[in-house]
């Protein structure tokens, strides 16, 4: 008997968005995909032109309407990148498409794919009224596998046998857990004692500099890197996890209620499983103190964020 179709609605607008839908139909899973945008008939054409190759997968647009059956709805808002639109805007919008979803009886998990990210899922929670495991921001494992590709570079080993962690927010706002870091069992900080001349607390003080170059949403550096090839294979795979029920750890932003002894219920990325649930269990780490004290700092910067948003104390309005 032939599964039954997942749905995924994607609400909002992103130059990321055709992306993300070619990149999951490279997955072949049995999916409807409906495009709420006035805008993506084009796009919806286009994918229908290549129907012949993606037979199990079914692109459209629609209204909000499509939420009500959804199992997952990927939030996007590109908006939240441009300087130009005030932070009350961008709240409006946010609470405006919120109030639209759940209007349709929606009951299914939620990406946040915006810049960020941990802001807006604390907003779509309190707009939503949804649980808080069943919001989930890509956080910080785009710079978690990359974390563990360039450890296993200057060990000279595959990434599969690397275990490490980036937690935190986004850009500049995250801690390498080195307290946590293995190769295979053995403690990474390990060796800098016992094979000096192999690596060098320079080494991974230059790997550390480089994750704080990685956002939580795409923007052009520098550089004029994107980040978008990175960001819609990263959002794919987070599809995939959750459609498949794969009860993967990601490293992903999700709501931490009391541990890691945070003062309050905060969006922050630390491993979690993740599956068709959305967030079926978290890992806490055992921090070291510094990176404990850390963690604390970015997720009071975070909670700042929310309240320059002019959010009141109050229930959801």
């Amino acid at each position: 008997m032939a599964s039954k179709k997942k749905k995924i609605v994607v609400i909002g607008r992103s130059n990321l968005q055709n992306l993300y839908i070619h990149t999951v139909l490279l997955k072949k899973f049995s999916a409807e995909i409906y495009l709420i945008d006035d805008l993506a008939k084009a796009s919806v054409q286009d994918f229908e032109y290549a129907s012949y190759y993606h037979p199990a997968a079914t692109i459209s647009t629609g209204s909000f309407n499509e939420c009500r059956n959804a199992d997952l709805v990927i939030f996007f808002q590109e908006e939240m990148s441009d300087s130009t639109i005030s932070k009350e805007e961008n709240l409006a919008l946010i609470k405006e498409k919120v109030k639209k979803m759940m209007a349709t009886g929606f009951q299914g998990n939620v990406i946040v794919a915006t810049a960020e990210s941990n802001v807006v899922a604390a907003l779509i929670k309190r707009f939503s009224g949804l649980p808080g495991n069943q919001i989930i921001t890509l956080g910080t494992s785009l710079a978690t596998s990359y974390f563990q590709v360039e450890i296993a570079k200057l060990f000279k080993i595959s990434p599969k046998n690397v275990h490490g962690y980036i937690i935190g927010d986004n850009s500049s706002d995250v801690i390498p857990v080195w307290s946590r870091a293995f190769l295979g069992g053995k403690p990474i900080l390990s060796y800098l004692t016992e094979e000096p001349k192999r690596i060098t607390a320079e080494d991974l003080q230059n790997l550390a500099n480089r994750m704080t170059k990685i956002p939580d949403f795409p923007f052009e550096n520098k550089d004029g890197c994107t980040f978008r090839f990175s960001t819609v294979t990263v959002l794919a795979e987070l599809t995939e996890v959750i459609l498949r029920d794969e009860a993967r750890v990601l490293t992903v932003g999700v709501e931490v209620k009391s541990a890691y002894g945070l003062a309050e219920p905060v969006f922050v990325s630390v491993p979690a499983v993740i599956g068709a649930s959305g967030v079926q269990e978290l890992l806490e780490l055992n921090l070291s103190e510094d990176e404990q004290k850390e963690l604390k700092q970015i997720a009071t910067k975070t909670t700042q964020k929310l309240e320059l948003m002019q959010l009141d104390k109050g229930g959801i309005s």
